[in-house]
């Protein structure tokens, strides 16, 4: 290791013995007047007439896989490979192997994300758990008493799905949650205990509109260049402050957080592009008609987004890291 390097990683440690991001109240306001009159458009799915259950193992068994991939193109496999009996190829998918993987998701554009040993790993072990919770009664249970909170709620029971219980903030399972609630799947008791599920395109959405900023040096040099890989800790901290900064948002903008979460998703995928952000002309990859609604021309936030409007901010990427709850 270089002087410099060894210097920087000092740096990087200091700065992370608290927390070096922060959440700018204002421009939270300012991005929830922005989405404050967003109506989520229902749409009638391949699965949506399925009996309930069939739809929650579908759904577990998709999300289960679905990081650093595109969501519309893994659940339309899935679709393909599950429906319309996803309860009935729990053994099968139980014993799915990485060339399954690979051969199946072989059309997509990015192969480097294909990653077939570690989803085919993933969802061997998803099969395995979801058949045991439906053997013991526990899954229907959501279902006949469908509450996210308590030791019999949804949280507590996913979270004995590994892919779901590994992540101690709970992207994938709230992920999950918030599918089952927006397209009536599982009507929810207790709606309020919905939480924000942090993911990339929204930590790339949130640092460069300065919702959330970076207040050390190192670190801002660190979100600036997309080729460096970033500490588990940074990742945390970043993910949290987010999480914080969203439910702010949310409570500003008197959406409920699957909503805000869903809207903010798409405009940090198709929008707020990690190459390439579509600030003030259309993006080249169409949108939902709700969320293109909301600002057909140009990004919704461009107002008062800090990398857009702000030269000496810059723009920042969301932190590398190669995991599975990412």
């Amino acid at each position: 290791m270089t002087i410099d390097r060894a210097l920087s990683s000092m740096t990087i440690d200091r700065a992370l013995s608290g927390n070096p991001f922060k959440i700018d109240q204002f421009r939270c306001r300012d991005a929830a007047t922005s989405l404050r009159n967003f109506r989520p458009e229902t749409h009638v799915e391949l699965w949506s007439k399925l009996p309930t259950i069939s739809q929650l193992v579908f759904k577990s068994l998709f999300v289960s896989i679905c990081h650093q991939f595109n969501w519309d193109f893994l659940q339309n496999v899935m679709a393909a490979l599950l429906l319309p009996d996803p309860e009935q190829h729990l053994d099968r998918i139980a014993m799915i192997r990485s060339t399954d993987i690979v051969r199946l998701l072989s059309d997509y554009q990015q192969p480097e994300r294909i990653r077939g040993k570690e989803r085919a790993r993933i969802l061997r072990r998803t099969a395995e758990e979801l058949h045991t919770l439906l053997r013991n009664g526990r899954l229907e249970a959501l279902i006949t008493n469908p509450r996210l909170e308590g030791e019999d709620g949804f949280y507590n029971v996913m979270r004995s799905v590994s892919a779901f219980g590994e992540d101690d903030l709970e992207k994938k399972v709230r992920v999950l949650a918030h599918d089952l609630h927006r397209e009536g799947i599982v009507v929810f008791k207790d709606p309020e205990n919905l939480r924000p599920a942090v993911e990339y395109h929204i930590l790339r959405l949130y640092i460069r509109s300065g919702r959330v900023y970076p207040t050390n040096e190192s670190v801002r040099e660190q979100l600036r260049s997309p080729g460096n890989s970033s500490r588990t800790r940074l990742v945390k901290l970043l993910r949290r402050t987010v999480e914080e900064a969203m439910s702010l948002t949310a409570f500003y903008a008197q959406l409920d957080v699957a909503t805000l979460n869903y809207v903010e998703w798409q405009i940090g995928r198709t929008v707020c592009r990690a190459d390439v952000p579509f600030c003030v002309t259309p993006p080249p990859d169409k949108l939902p008609a709700d969320v293109e609604a909301l600002s057909p021309l140009r990004c919704a936030f461009a107002n008062f987004c800090r990398s857009y409007n702000d030269p000496e901010y810059g723009w920042y990427h969301e932190p590398q890291f190669q995991k599975a709850i990412y």
